[in-house]
Formats: C-alpha cells, sequence, structure tokens
C-alpha cells in the first residue's frame, strides 16, 4: 500500500531524478537544486553519503543524523524520498568508484517501484559526470544521463557554513540549525535571579527562551515543592528537556538560545531531596538527557541573594542553598563541564546594591567571550 509519507514508501513514476551529497548541513543552496530536481522529475531521490568521521561527523553531523534530518525537512514533500548511501568499506577515492556506484544503483533500484526508468543525475562536479557515465548500468532496461549543475548561481557552501555558521545563519536550513545554535543554559539555587536574568538576556538580542519547567508543572497539578515524588522527578527531567528543545527548534532561533535550567539542576535536587532508592532508578533517564543535551556556555549564579518568598519555592529550601551549590558544582565536574561555566559571583556596589546590573553586564561579556555573539550594552 502507498503511503502519504514518501520516506516509508517507494518513489512511483518512469522519470527520476537523482541528487546526493554530503549535506553537512543542507543549505539553500542544496535546496535549490532539490527543488529544480524534484520540479523536473516525477520523483526524485535525494541521497545523503558520508563514513564514520567524515566532515559532517567531525562536527557532530554524523551520517545517520544527516539522514534523519534530510528527512524531517522534507517530510511534508510527497515526491521527494531521502535514502542513505553509507560510505563505510568503500576503498578511498579515486578506488572506490566501483563500490560506490554500485551501491548508488542498487539504491535506485531498491527505492523505485517502475520499470523502463529515465535516470538523471544532477551532480555538481564534472569528475561525476565522468565516473557515473563509465559505470551506467546496461542490462537493467533503464536509461540515464548526467547533468552538471551550476553552483555560481547561488554563492554558498557547506564548508563556508562549518567554518562560521553564525555569519551564514538564513542559508542554514532550518531543522539543521539546531546543530549550529549557540546555546546558554542558566543554572543556580532557588531565588537567585536566574529566572529574570534569562528574560533579560534574551530580549536584549531578540532571542528565544525557555521557562524553568518545574514551576508551571507544580501549578498545573498544584503541588508544592516538598510533595515531588520520584515520578514527579521524572516529568521534570524530561519536561524541561522538551521546553528547551523546543526553543532551540523555533523558527525564532537566530543563532542564539537562553534557557532556565536544564537536568543537572533536576538532579541535584533529586540528590538532595529523595532516597538513594529513587535516585537510582533516576539515574539511567538522567545521563541520557544530560548526554543529549547542548551547552555552550553555562552560567552559575550563587546564592548571594536574598531568598524571596514568592509563594512558589519551599521556605525550608532558604538553609539549603549553600549545599544546593555546592552539590551542582560538584556535578558540573563530574560531567566535564567545567569549560563552560563562567561564575555570575558579582555583588555590585554602592549604585548597584544587590549586583543585578553588574551580573547582567558579567553575563553579557560571557556571552560574547563564549559564543561569539555580541549583545549590545551600556558602560556601566
Amino acid at each position: 500500500m502507498q503511503t502519504n509519507n514518501i520516506s516509508k514508501g517507494k518513489l512511483v513514476g518512469k522519470k527520476i531524478g537523482v541528487y546526493f551529497g554530503t549535506f553537512a548541513p543542507l543549505h539553500t543552496g542544496h535546496q535549490q537544486q532539490i527543488y529544480k530536481t524534484s520540479a523536473l522529475n516525477e520523483g526524485m531521490l535525494l541521497i545523503v553519503s558520508g563514513y564514520d568521521g567524515d566532515r559532517g561527523s567531525q562536527i557532530g553531523l554524523h551520517l545517520d543524523k544527516r539522514f534523519r534530518y534530510l528527512r524531517e525537512a522534507f517530510n511534508d514533500e510527497a515526491a521527494i524520498k531521502v535514502v542513505k548511501l553509507d560510505e563505510n568499506g568503500i576503498p578511498e577515492m579515486p578506488h572506490g568508484w566501483d563500490e560506490w556506484t554500485s551501491r548508488l544503483f542498487a539504491l535506485i533500484q531498491a527505492n523505485t517501484e517502475s520499470e523502463n526508468l529515465e535516470v538523471t543525475f544532477y551532480v555538481g562536479e564534472a569528475e561525476y559526470v565522468t565516473e557515473l557515465y563509465k559505470r551506467f548500468p546496461t542490462d537493467d532496461g533503464n536509461t540515464y544521463t548526467v547533468e552538471i549543475a551550476d553552483r555560481h548561481d547561488i554563492q554558498i557552501s557547506a564548508t563556508m557554513i562549518r567554518e562560521n555558521p553564525q555569519a551564514y545563519w538564513q542559508d542554514i536550513n532550518r531543522v539543521f540549525r539546531r546543530q549550529f545554535s549557540k546555546v546558554v543554559t542558566l543554572m543556580g539555587s532557588a531565588s537567585t535571579g536566574k529566572s529574570t536574568l534569562v528574560r533579560r538576556l534574551a530580549r536584549s538580542i531578540n532571542a528565544p527562551f525557555s521557562e524553568e519547567y518545574a514551576r508551571s508543572y507544580e501549578e498545573y497539578s498544584n503541588i508544592n515543592d516538598d510533595e515531588l515524588e520520584m515520578s514527579d522527578y521524572a516529568r521534570l527531567i524530561t519536561g524541561q528537556y522538551d521546553v528547551n528543545s523546543k526553543e532551540i527548534n523555533s523558527p525564532a532561533n537566530q543563532g542564539i538560545v537562553f534557557l532556565d535550567t536544564d537536568a543537572i539542576v533536576t538532579r541535584v535536587y533529586a540528590k538532595l531531596y529523595l532516597s538513594e532508592e529513587n535516585q537510582a532508578q533516576l539515574e539511567p533517564l538522567f545521563q541520557k538527557i544530560i548526554r543529549d543535551e547542548q551547552m555552550d556556555l553555562i552560567l552559575v549564579i550563587p546564592p548571594i541573594t536574598k531568598y524571596i518568598d514568592d509563594g512558589f519555592r519551599n521556605m525550608a529550601w532558604e538553609s539549603s542553598r549553600h549545599e544546593f551549590h555546592e552539590e551542582l558544582m560538584r556535578q558540573l565536574v563530574e560531567f566535564n563541564l567545567m569549560d563552560k561555566v563562567v561564575l555570575l559571583d558579582d555583588t555590585g556596589d554602592v549604585r548597584d546594591e544587590k549586583g543585578y546590573l553588574s551580573r547582567y553586564h558579567h553575563a553579557i561579556d560571557a556571552v560574547k567571550q563564549q559564543t561569539g555573539v555580541e549583545i549590545k550594552r551600556l558602560d556601566y
């Protein structure tokens, strides 16, 4: 049965366009060639290729991830089927052409329904024209041609993006932007002003930001801090990760996002307030989420502000603020994250008694130094 999602079915039609590449990342130049290929054919095979340790892998975009991202990027394009060409085990070029093209033609055979296909390859380099023509199958009933793409029309390359993604942000496909977004996470014990600082930093540059999930979860569930059970902590772990991911993947993300807490903060609270048995049951989830989290800068506010009763926080936590901070720093060391940490321990002066402006300016400077993103600010 033919499905609406082309990733689960074969291409229909005789006239098939084939476009392949590394796509690390997918950018506007690729997209124009993809749309051209799709428009000129009844169906299109979009092939992402690569191997372990290739240029995509070196920036965290390994082949399987690129394959998943491409399928997501074209999930509503019924005439475009995304497939993967695994180059592992193929001799280094120029000695690997026979095996590479053998895998290529096998993918065409496996992902098309019709016989006597008219297949056109759209390539960007003259070398592919020569090598493909040498290896066209002569006994499968299909006809093959190669068309070379003009790369001069759109002056962008994946190499340019990898070297400076923020400079070419608008050229990166939205699905792939999550890989290049700068992520700033604020951490600290309760009542340190981190939520206010998250909002102010983000709004100073019109960037998206997440809010502390625990607050909305407790308000929705009508429970207090001291009533949280192990099952609640599990929801806080995944809930905070989901709201953080939503902002990273948001169309409003123009290269940087600000996040209010993460799984490590929840793990610290679990360490302090849950039994060892409950902690042990949650640990696999903590480990997975923390491994998946992406952070370029971690701003930590120590407990140097006055603890405020806002009707939400457990006032018993006031006495444990320093213990929380010590455990937080210990866990940041445990997960080898200290090279990303900047401690906002500014106490201010006569004019800035509570240190809010000093910590705000310190955070702005740290963002510039760690991420390269500049937030304009006044001199003190």
